[in-house]
């Protein structure tokens, strides 16, 4: 989606650890690398990252409903897995639009369609469901009775953190309605593609089950079957997507551009 060629100054908004801009850096299409997040915490990861691999990323706290750079200074922003975090994404739009200059380009991604949260909603459920009951057969399956610290409370704790992801999205995106809410911000020449059905689904059983087993029950053959069956399932959904409608699948990816002057 994203033509192929370096971008000189880049905006990474809401960064989190930093995988996506870095991955872009690592690609080539990064000249000077700049990201933001509201999380100090995530920024100080980010940071980390980026010095791992010689980057050398200029990085900022920052909301990004708020952005604290000059008008027109960026020549492409990008936003990966943030705007359904937003009470507003039509602000964060808007912020992203002033930043960028004229002719510059708006990469987002991995936005949830409305019909593909529901069905990973319902993917989820299931399989905690099935987990649970499989406990009762499968004595690996049980977590051990709570000791107050150990490994039962890391458990635990990612089990939490599985349980909070539904309730920090926000928003969730018809693909058409995503695309007018970037023109509403003044941007041009908008694109707007899904993908990741098959491999969604699946892949959503297979966080469910990664966070309700037990720490160390499933092992390294369990993470290489895993990545292994979406790299398959992902390129089952690219055929699928030919004849398919988009609401169907799960991630929404818009690109857009800022007029020229």
């Amino acid at each position: 989606m994203l033509p192929r060629r370096r971008y000189g100054r880049v905006l990474d908004v809401g960064c989190g650890t930093g995988f996506f801009l870095l991955n872009l850096w690592q690609a080539g299409f990064v000249g000077e690398a700049h990201a933001c997040d509201i999380s100090p915490g995530m920024v100080a990861v980010c940071a980390k990252s980026a010095r791992a691999i010689g980057c050398d990323a200029k990085l900022r706290v920052a909301d990004a409903e708020n952005l604290p750079y000059e008008d027109e200074s960026f020549d492409l922003v990008t936003a990966h897995a943030v705007l359904h975090h937003l009470p507003d994404p039509r602000v964060a739009f808007a912020e992203m639009f002033r930043v960028l200059r004229p002719g510059g380009a708006l990469l987002v991604a991995g936005e949830p369609s409305t019909l593909g949260d529901r069905m990973a909603r319902a993917t989820g459920r299931w399989t905690a469901a099935a987990m649970k009951a499989a406990a009762g057969f499968v004595p690996g399956l049980r977590h051990p009775a709570p000791s107050g610290e150990g490994t039962d409370d890391a458990d635990a704790d990612q089990r939490t953190l599985r349980d909070l992801e539904w309730h920090v999205d926000l928003h969730t995106f018809r693909p058409e309605e995503f695309a007018a809410q970037a023109e509403g911000a003044g941007f041009g020449k908008v694109r707007v593609e899904t993908e990741e059905l098959v491999s969604s689904l699946v892949g959503w059983a297979v966080r469910t089950v990664e966070a309700e087993a037990p720490r160390g029950f499933l092992g390294a053959r369990w993470a290489a079957f895993a990545y292994r069956t979406y790299l398959l399932l992902y390129e089952l959904d690219v055929r699928l997507s030919r004849f398919l409608p988009p609401q169907l699948f799960y991630n929404v990816l818009l690109y857009g551009e800022r007029p020229p002057s």
